[in-house]
């Protein structure tokens, strides 16, 4: 197996992804380098210049596990799993690349076989998309690819600043919050920005929103009149980051129908349910964590707006 990148790949700068050929090189019996996947999905981005979104050496992890190291590896600028080997999932995810995937852009192109290099897509294509019932991709593989991190542990977000990747006020904003829900646990006090209600099984909406429609996102008490305690309404969350969008204007992107939850490995259904554009997860609540994960919105949190609304505020 090649030796992994000795290359410590930034934020902002122009890589290229390696060739299907030198990637399979790299992966185990398992198409996986480290624990991590190498998706079918990730193979539209073999051979192109890209730029570094952010370093993922840390980074959150479904189901109460918080936030946890992952070395070696880097998200890149749009670079997102469009579901396709994995029966349609929408759930967006920023695709992770280790740094063995990729090269300088400034190394040149590689000649590749043209042969060798069919055969190797082909078989990346064919990689393993299901564990017996359970879907198989980065997403439900993160837990057994991290390691664990002290949730006191700063040094991580001291790195973030010196690299660029966080400003010192958000250093200090991040710090601060976190001592600050810390204590207001201990007198039994939700997160910062969490709402919760008293519902039940809440009604979800039934606006029928279709991308391109605009929408602003409801105060934050009506929005408490359709969650539970749970802060949830009909099993879906209203995260704390959430609250930053409140009385936002915004268009919707794309209608979410299913899903893979990263815990189980099921796949969910969901009703009225939808994706705004450019809201994704910015980890103020996590530790600046990178992954960016898009938000969902529940058609009950929202209500249409007109185009003529918009030019006349």
């Amino acid at each position: 197996m090649p030796q992994p990148s000795l290359h410590t790949f930034l934020a902002g700068e122009t890589i290229e992804v390696l060739g299907a050929a030198e990637i399979a090189a790299t992966l185990d019996a398992n198409g996986m380098l480290d624990g991590v996947p190498f998706m079918p999905e990730m193979l539209a981005f073999c051979g192109r210049r890209m730029r570094v979104q952010r370093r993922a050496d840390k980074t959150c992890v479904e189901g109460h596990y918080g936030l946890r190291k992952l070395g070696g590896t880097v998200l890149l600028e749009a670079a997102r799993c469009d579901g396709a080997a994995h029966d349609g999932c929408q759930r967006n995810c920023m695709m992770f690349w280790k740094e063995a995937w990729l090269k300088p852009a400034a190394a040149g192109h590689t000649v590749i076989d043209p042969l060798v290099e069919a055969r190797a897509r082909k078989r990346l294509a064919a990689l393993p998309t299901r564990d017996a019932d359970r879907y198989l991709c980065q997403s439900t593989a993160l837990m057994a690819a991290t390691a664990p991190q002290s949730a006191w542990n700063v040094a991580h977000l001291v790195t973030d600043v010196r690299r660029g990747e966080l400003s010192l006020a958000g250093f200090l904003a991040m710090v601060g919050r976190t001592l600050l829900n810390r204590a207001r646990g201990l007198v039994g006090l939700p997160d910062l920005g969490a709402l919760a209600g008293d519902q039940g099984r809440a009604p979800a909406g039934d606006l029928g929103l279709q991308p391109g429609d605009w929408v602003r996102v409801l105060p934050a008490e009506a929005i408490q009149a359709t969650l539970g305690p749970d802060s949830r309404n009909r099993g879906l969350s209203f995260e704390p980051e959430m609250s930053r969008y409140i009385g936002g204007v915004y268009q919707v992107e794309f209608v979410v129908r299913r899903i893979i939850l990263e815990e189980t490995g099921q796949m969910a259904k969901l009703n009225r349910t939808v994706a705004l554009k450019t809201l994704a997860c910015a980890g103020a609540c996590a530790k600046n964590c990178p992954r960016a994960n898009t938000l969902y919105w529940r058609e009950a949190w929202l209500e249409r707006v007109q185009v003529s609304q918009i030019a006349a505020e």
